[in-house]
């Protein structure tokens, strides 16, 4: 039912186009993952990807059946930007899609924005008009996101041949889809676990031994297995024939002798810590780290504050013997000019 399902063709139409655009959900949805993991691979953005939409033009309707990605060298940066090579790479798929299969055509064109809403600028405009001139060819943009569904809008020709791409005339959100269920019936790949019987295959001496009724050689056990072989937990053998460690006391219960060395758990335990163990200690180099850049902010503002205070002291020292001079420069004219007057008269 779920394959029924997927291959149903999903409808986008808009009351300006003159087609109706069907696609194959589980095409878009490996888009959608590819695009979400470039969107990832970069700090801050990640990087933008395209590639050819692929399909027919029947009776009115764009069908997109499959994808081909193109390899962008991002010579520009991380966003989707061709360079030369990159478009003489598009030109050899576009050659090469319609030498192999005559039937199959391309539909049109597919690149995501991660840091710009769904619109074509310029440079899209270009690579459109220039690698996809039929009327019907259209151009899909999607926008992923962290927290919300990823989104996409068609682009297309309008009867006068220009392109309006400032927006979308209509955009969707492309939820994730369940997993193939070809991930469900490949449980048959089981086989890789083959490998076990290789294990008890290279066991038959002791064994064969212990169905002989024989002894087997110390150097047989000197590297005990794993797992025992079934019959020998039933009959005791000397310490001497395993030549490993002495024999327990008789007071001390005897135990199996794979029992003892299965600590399995403690390793990968010790190796789980592993981790936290570094956290940690990162952790305490970035507090010494943050205390000791604290304490030299600290006494920096400190001493800048004891030197504002010194040059403050010292300007308003200044002042008042500024203003101190000027008072006595006003009162020397008028103690001189009072005797000159007296003479006037």
């Amino acid at each position: 039912m779920a394959r029924n399902k997927e291959s149903v063709l999903a409808l986008w139409s808009a009351p300006q186009c003159r087609f109706t655009v069907a696609y194959l959900p589980r095409v878009l949805d490996d888009i959608r993952l590819a695009v979400v993991d470039a969107f990832f691979s970069l700090p801050r953005g990640g990087a933008e990807i395209g590639g050819i939409l692929l399909g027919d033009f029947r009776k009115g309707q764009v069908r997109i059946t499959g994808y081909a990605a193109i390899e962008c060298e991002h010579a520009f940066g991380p966003s989707f930007t061709l360079s030369s090579r990159d478009q003489a790479r598009l030109a050899e798929i576009l050659a090469e899609t319609r030498r192999s299969s005559p039937g199959r055509l391309a539909a049109g064109w597919y690149h995501s924005h991660t840091r710009s809403e769904i619109f074509l600028s310029d440079t899209d405009r270009e690579i459109h008009r220039r690698f996809f001139p039929e009327a019907w060819q259209t151009a899909l943009v999607l926008r992923p996101n962290t927290f919300q569904p990823t989104r996409g809008g068609f682009f297309f020709r309008e009867e006068d041949g220009s392109i309006r791409g400032d927006a979308s005339y209509r955009e969707f959100d492309l939820d994730p889809l369940p997993p193939r269920p070809t991930g469900a019936v490949a449980e048959p790949a089981s086989p890789p676990r083959a490998p076990v019987p290789r294990r008890e295959s290279t066991r038959p001496k002791p064994v064969g031994a212990a169905a002989a009724g024989l002894r087997p050689p110390a150097s047989v056990e000197e590297n005990p297995p794993a797992s025992p072989p079934p019959a020998a937990p039933r009959r005791p053998r000397p310490a001497a024939s395993r030549g490993v460690t002495p024999a327990p006391p008789a007071s001390q219960p005897q135990t199996r002798p794979g029992l003892s060395p299965i600590v399995a758990p403690k390793p990968s335990e010790t190796r789980s810590r592993a981790p936290h163990r570094w956290r940690n200690v990162w952790l305490a180099i970035v507090a010494c780290v943050a205390i000791g850049l604290m304490a030299y902010l600290d006494a920096s503002l400190r001493s800048e504050v004891v030197r504002l205070r010194s040059d403050l002291k010292a300007q308003t020292e200044r002042a008042r013997k500024a203003e101190k001079a000027l008072a006595d420069a006003r009162t020397a004219p008028a103690e001189k000019g009072a005797p000159a007057g007296d003479t006037d008269k």
